[in-house]
């Protein structure tokens, strides 16, 4: 079975930790309030154990994927809230310049900037941190039943999947939300090596 050390888990909860903590900064000064973005837990899985995740099965949600090429190999990088989740989001973000009832219209714009800016934060940190070449594709935006999410996708079954939980703190709210990070098994074994080398 494909296991992670500690410190490996260590080093790529480290990773995402620096990535949302500069994502955070930079929401907080588009939208002029405090954002806070942390990892409480990250846990390594297969895409089969990804279809019986309990408290997403069967759940509508929201996601931004994207997708990505280069050293590290090819694979994607996911960030899903559920969807009631998502609507207050947007609503936080939103304040007073939109109309409740008018949330809904925003909310593929709003999360795919949110989704945007923190998937992005995580793979330029990525590259930078580990030397990597990463190209990455236009995200994609996806609303609808989890299980519908992964039947579309067509992972390859040497994949492994980092499941990274986060809190989202706003307003004195706290959302929790999801990012997959799908690579196979020994590039997420490399990118943990590398990282325990840049980080000491």
């Amino acid at each position: 079975m494909n296991f992670l050390t500690e410190i490996e888990r260590d080093s790529l909860c480290e990773l995402f930790n620096i990535s949302l903590g500069g994502a955070a900064k930079l929401m907080s000064e588009m939208i002029s309030d405090e954002i806070l973005l942390t990892v409480p837990s990250l846990n390594l899985i297969t895409t089969e154990e990804a279809k019986n995740i309990e408290y997403l099965a069967n759940q509508d949600v929201c996601t931004i994927e994207q997708k990505f090429v280069g050293g590290i190999g090819d694979g994607s990088a996911f960030l899903l809230f559920h969807k009631s989740a998502s609507l207050e989001i947007v609503k936080m973000m939103m304040k007073d310049y939109v109309a409740l009832n008018e949330v809904s219209q925003f909310e593929k714009d709003a999360l795919s900037e949110i989704g945007n800016i923190i998937l992005n934060a995580i793979l330029s940190n990525l590259a930078k941190m580990s030397d990597y070449k990463i190209e990455t594709h236009i995200p994609e935006f996806f609303a609808g039943k989890y299980e519908e999410l992964l039947l579309k996708r067509k992972s390859k079954t040497d994949n492994s999947i980092l499941l990274v939980f986060i809190d989202y703190k706003l307003s004195g709210k706290d959302i929790k939300g999801y990012i997959f990070f799908v690579l196979n098994f020994d590039s997420i074994k490399n990118l943990s090596r590398v990282l325990i080398e840049k980080l000491k």
